[in-house]
């Protein structure tokens, strides 16, 4: 199935690892210009050099998403380099576990400027050369948290619902524009990020190891009882970002292996 990628040009934050790399990689299959950035150097130029494998050209940029001028830079270099902007998927973001009411307000912010603040930096700095081209599609990497928050993560699992309400409103905001805004909501998946919060929070209370704390924490919250891949939310976006889902926006998409148990 064509899926009317070959071509486009996308932009991916914080895709040097785990989801970001993945989802790059998915539509640099499908014959996409990415754009990937990431802070650190060497986990991004292995990334580029991978994703130049499997087609398409890769724009590589060092670039923090908690800046303000970071992201625009990316967004600029990215319309500058291959002459528009067509994708915008908004991966960048970061938990912690175990956070309390007595948290100070640097510790919430921190949480909002990954998780929401690069969001919206980012949409606003995509939106005109979105505008320019004569539409777009942007889509923003929430979580379940937003919906079904869990305990000791009181920070991320709010900042994860602002971005489901910012896909619905910019849904809303920018269809006269010819722009599609939609979120999907990853559940377990095996990331980087995930293994840090494993190995930090749950090794010794939930299992002997990472492996076993996966195994452990899959069978109890998941239908499908094992920790979901990149990859498989990477074909989510993929679709998402391509023309077979061309009558799809303002949904925000479950890919959850069933953790997700209400009717949507």
């Amino acid at each position: 199935m064509d899926m009317g990628l070959k071509g486009k040009t996308a932009v991916i934050t914080a895709s040097s690892l785990g989801l970001g790399k993945a989802m790059a990689q998915g539509l640099a299959q499908e014959g996409a210009n990415v754009t990937i950035c990431a802070r650190r150097n060497n986990p991004l130029e292995t990334a580029k050099n991978e994703i130049e494998k499997v087609g398409g050209q890769v724009l590589s940029i060092k670039a923090d998403m908690n800046s303000k001028d970071d992201i625009e830079k990316v967004i600029s270099e990215t319309a500058s380099r291959f002459g528009k902007l067509d994708i915008l998927i908004n991966n960048a973001g970061d938990a912690e576990v175990g956070r309390k009411i007595e948290d100070e307000d640097e510790v919430w912010q921190a949480t909002y400027n990954i998780n929401v603040w690069s969001c919206v930096r980012a949409i606003r700095a995509a939106v005109p050369h979105m505008r320019k081209n004569g539409g777009g599609n942007i889509i923003n990497v929430a979580s379940v948290s937003g919906h079904s928050g869990l305990a000791g993560m009181a920070d991320y699992n709010s900042a994860k619902a602002a971005m489901l309400s910012l896909t619905k409103t910019f849904a809303a905001d920018l269809a006269p524009d010819n722009i599609r805004v939609n979120a999907v909501n990853p559940a377990l998946i095996h990331t980087p990020l995930w293994e840090r919060l494993a190995k930090e929070n749950f090794v010794g209370s939930v299992g002997d190891s990472v492996d076993e704390v996966f195994e452990n924490l899959s069978k109890q919250m998941l239908l499908i009882p094992r920790y979901g891949k990149p990859e498989e939310v990477a074909d989510v976006t993929t679709f998402l970002a391509s023309e077979r889902a061309s009558f799809v926006t303002g949904a925000c998409w479950n890919v959850d292996g069933g953790f997700t148990k209400f009717i949507i």
